[in-house]
């Protein structure tokens, strides 16, 4: 077989269960071989992370011993070695089932894979079935014997149900039966926080091997800052202080210039009062010295980048600088995308097509711009080198959330090097961004959020202004008129003091029902997302790109998104920029029409307005496992809902 980088790192991962081609069986992964990444990566960064999420987990860890870089091997994988399992098997001819220990025992008594009951002779076949428990074993089903006749005619009788419980194991002489044990104790002491009151219902359970439950792979996505020459900066305040102040429009320096001593002007020089201080001061002999005899007197309002930064963003910094960091990461990955990539906005492209002697194709992407201010965008850019990568840190099993199941890390003999394997695939491929109008986010959060009016209850000292609960087109306009006053440095530091981070499982940092904070992010957040998965399954319809070919990757803080192709074959062909430069009316005008049809309805709209047949995409695509998604944030709510969202493309 072969297969992609990416889609081993989803699907034939070390403990994993895959049924191999040309139908040769069902195998288990046991071994990666691997290459040395570990010179692709940031070591510190991404082991931090890792750790942090290891030594937090509430359903324990197994593995994770060290925070210390060179104690893990950052492995490319190369080839995937696996051996058969499960190995319980029938016959096809007389349905005689077989037990072997393993593919060892398999190997070495019946390799021919032939029926052993006397006067047979038929051809062996795998049960699907496997047995987990949430602690990570997982083991082959386990045949009994007749009392009378023993394992000869032993049959599974599956009594034409597909639920593993009501399997028995059954003799073809006697007739003699007993349960399949779809319930059965593992042997060890684990139980997870979910089931600590009801530990009975913690044990090893049935199911095909196949099943989503049975192997969950745990990773992380980040843009790669290694190989720009700015990934020293990640996880210090001094770069998220630089990050911030680029994303700010605080400064016109390179990220790695940027000076927090930097002066800023509050208000344009006086030429007049200039010269007039040249000619008339003691001492003054140029007008750049005026200048600063007029800053030194008070006429000038000066700032530098650091005192805006303080007055106008509340992160905890300092000794206790987790916050200020965090967002420091993903605006640092942003600003990455902007300053460091090779990017085409609307707008260069437009003009690469007249330069071209493409009049037309320059006509056509010229009307873009009315389409993207009507939904709410603030520019889209094709980029040509989005350098995105993935890290497989290890898996779970019965369940991926925290208190659900044990983490287990790989072990140190699944991949070619030393140490504990994480898993590494770092590529650069064609990507689209498209980037959200903050001013037109704020005007929808302050008209589904009272809360953001209130300079008590919001972070930070920007505030929205007021509005009516049910709101007329003049309150709404002049809500607009309003933030629109507000400077753009002041628009995104109003966004940037609430928004906490999400992990990948869809959870918030910050109870979100509670405070403007949690309000906030859960609008922005899941606003974003939705607008992302709806992106994506219009991207893949109308470009040709299969929808397991894309995936998104989220800066909410920067109200940016990217869709991205993750399969080697279509990198750098140029599908996302012909999309972009012939079809972005088309994206755009699909996504609204029929980004809120859902043939569930109306039972999504009344559930969570998210669903397999609406919004749902592969996990290989989404990097939150389709959580935290719903299409009321974009097309407001529905009367039959408990849920009243004014929609962000209903304003």
């Amino acid at each position: 077989m072969e297969r992609s980088r990416q889609q081993i790192l989803y699907q034939f991962l070390p403990g994993n269960t895959f049924d191999y081609s040309d139908k040769r069986g069902i195998w288990q992964v046991n071994r990666l071989e691997t290459t040395d990444a570990s010179s692709q990566v940031d070591r510190e960064y991404i082991v931090d992370r890792v750790f942090a999420r290891a030594k937090n987990w509430d359903g324990r860890e197994q593995g994770f011993t060290s925070s210390n870089p060179s104690h893990y091997d950052f492995a490319a994988p190369k080839e995937v070695r696996a051996r058969p399992f499960p190995t319980t098997f029938y016959c096809t001819s007389c349905q005689k089932a077989h037990g072997y220990y393993s593919a060892d025992d398999l190997s070495g008594k019946n390799q021919a894979l032939k029926c052993q009951r006397s006067g047979c002779n038929g051809d062996l076949k795998q049960y699907q079935f496997a047995s987990v428990h949430s602690c990570g074993e997982i083991r082959r089903l386990y045949p009994q014997k007749c009392p009378e006749h023993g394992d000869q005619h032993i049959i599974l009788d599956t009594q034409d149900s597909q639920r593993a419980q009501n399997f028995k194991w059954r003799c073809n002489i006697c007739g003699w039966d007993t349960r399949v044990s779809y319930y059965q104790n593992c042997g060890c002491d684990y139980v997870p926080p979910a089931y600590e009151d009801d530990p009975d219902e913690d044990k090893m359970y049935t199911t095909v091997h196949r099943a989503g439950s049975t192997y969950y792979p745990h990773y992380l996505t980040t843009v790669n800052l290694h190989t720009s020459g700015i990934g020293h900066l990640r996880g210090s305040e001094d770069g998220s202080r630089k990050a911030l102040a680029k994303h700010l429009r605080l400064t016109d320096s390179p990220l790695q210039a940027v000076d927090m001593n930097e002066g800023i002007e509050g208000a344009e020089i006086d030429d007049d009062r200039k010269i007039e201080v040249y000619q008339t001061e003691p001492g003054v002999d140029s007008l750049d010295e005026a200048e600063d005899w007029l800053r030194e007197h008070g006429e000038i309002d000066s700032q530098t980048v650091g005192e805006v930064i303080t007055e106008l963003i509340d992160l905890d910094a300092g000794e206790n600088a987790e916050e200020m960091t965090d967002a420091g990461d993903e605006l640092l990955q942003y600003v990455l995308s902007l300053e460091e990539l090779t990017a085409h906005t609307i707008d260069e492209l437009e003009e690469d097509a007249r330069n071209e002697g493409f009049p037309q194709k320059a006509d056509k992407i010229s009307t873009y711009t009315d389409d993207l201010e009507r939904l709410g965008f603030r520019d889209v850019r094709v980029i040509e080198d989005f350098p995105v990568q993935t890290f497989v840190y290890g898996y779970t099993r019965g369940g991926r959330e925290e208190d659900e199941a044990r983490l287990n890390a790989f072990s140190q003999n699944a991949s070619s090097g030393d140490g504990t394997p994480i898993f590494v695939d770092t590529s650069e491929t064609e990507a689209t961004q498209f980037d959200l109008d903050p001013a037109a986010v704020l005007l929808w959060l302050a008209v589904n959020i009272p809360g953001t009016s209130d300079e008590d209850a919001v972070r930070g000292s920007i505030t929205l202004p007021s509005l009516p609960e049910n709101p007329e087109k003049g309150d709404i306009e002049r809500a607009q008129a309003a933030i629109e006053d507000l400077s753009e440095t002041e628009q995104w530091a109003f966004l940037l003091n609430p928004l906490d981070p999400v992990d990948q499982y869809g959870r918030f940092d910050t109870t979100t029902d509670d405070t403007v904070e949690g309000q906030v992010t859960k609008y922005v957040f899941e606003m974003l997302h939705t607008l992302s998965h709806i992106l994506l399954k219009q991207a893949s319809t109308i470009s040709g790109f299969d929808r397991t070919n894309l995936s998104e990757f989220l800066f909410p803080r920067a109200l940016s998104l990217v869709i991205y192709t993750n399969n080697r074959e279509e990198f750098n062909i140029g599908g996302m920029t012909t999309m972009v430069e012939q079809q972005l009316d088309e994206l755009l005008g699909q996504a609204k029409a029929h980004g809120n049809e859902c043939m569930m309805d109306p039972v999504c709209s009344q559930r969570d307005g998210a669903c397999l047949s609406c919004l749902h995409v592969s996990e290989i695509s989404c990097s939150y496992f389709n959580q935290v998604l719903c299409r009321d944030y974009l097309f407001g709510s529905r009367p039959n809902t408990d849920r009243s969202i004014e929609g962000f493309w209903r304003l």
